[in-house]
């Protein structure tokens, strides 16, 4: 049925949460900022609402580097170059590249059953290639799409429309989307047409309906 699969990386193959809180956490040690666990979970949060901000078109991506951080500083009444901090996460964070649970299996076998793999991801291109590169998941990808470089984000219809005009498939129906993110992944495949299977491992409930939707990247094999 698919001859295409659109893969996500943060959080789907690539364990963001685990590289986030190491890169967080030394960014902040090192400015003699708050790192325990719950700056940490502080400053994930306030990133995810960033991200989501900018997903719905509400802020700019240049917004979010800096502005992530000056919101952190204030909730805790500090003072730092959040041009600095933010250049120093970065590179932390293109050092995470812990891999999901059972990623490179289901890559292996996806790859063996003749799938076209597309990483669809969106981030800073330095970053995302960075951490593909060193992960080893690289070699599995036909080709790999950073939001940054399209110059669109998932879940505008531009940036699928931008990926499929540069892949061999034209046919929607045999496409598939699979991610952990409702904002981005499934909404982005309700506004380009394109079915999706929502990566949902902590069950949550679901903001937009998806064809498939499964709790382990195993569970892939019985659909494809």
């Amino acid at each position: 049925m698919y001859t295409s699969l659109f893969l996500d990386i943060d959080n789907t193959l690539l364990d963001f949460t685990k590289a986030e809180a190491v890169a967080v956490r030394k960014v902040l040690q090192s400015y003699a900022l708050p790192c325990d666990d719950n700056a940490v979970k502080t400053y994930s949060e306030i990133n995810r609402q960033y991200w989501e901000r900018f997903e719905r078109g509400e802020i700019p991506k240049s917004d979010i580097f800096e502005g992530r951080f000056k919101t952190f500083l204030e909730f805790y009444g500090e003072e730092r170059n959040t041009a600095e901090i933010s250049r120093d996460y970065c590179a932390n964070l293109s050092e995470g590249y812990f891999k999901v649970e059972y990623a490179e299996e289901i890559l292996k076998y996806l790859k063996e059953k003749g799938y076209k793999l597309y990483a669809t991801t969106n981030g800073l291109s330095s970053t995302q290639f960075k951490r593909i590169k060193n992960s080893g998941i690289e070699p599995f990808f036909d080709r790999i799409f950073v939001s940054e470089e399209i110059g669109h984000q998932k879940p505008e219809k531009e940036y699928f429309d931008y990926v499929i005009e540069n892949i061999s498939e034209k046919d929607k129906s045999k496409m598939l989307i699979v991610g952990d993110s409702q904002s981005s992944d499934i909404l982005g495949g309700l506004n380009s047409g394109i079915d999706t299977c929502w990566y949902n491992p902590s069950k949550f409930e679901p903001k937009f309906s998806s064809k498939f939707t499964i709790s382990s990247l195993l569970e892939l094999k019985n659909l494809l």
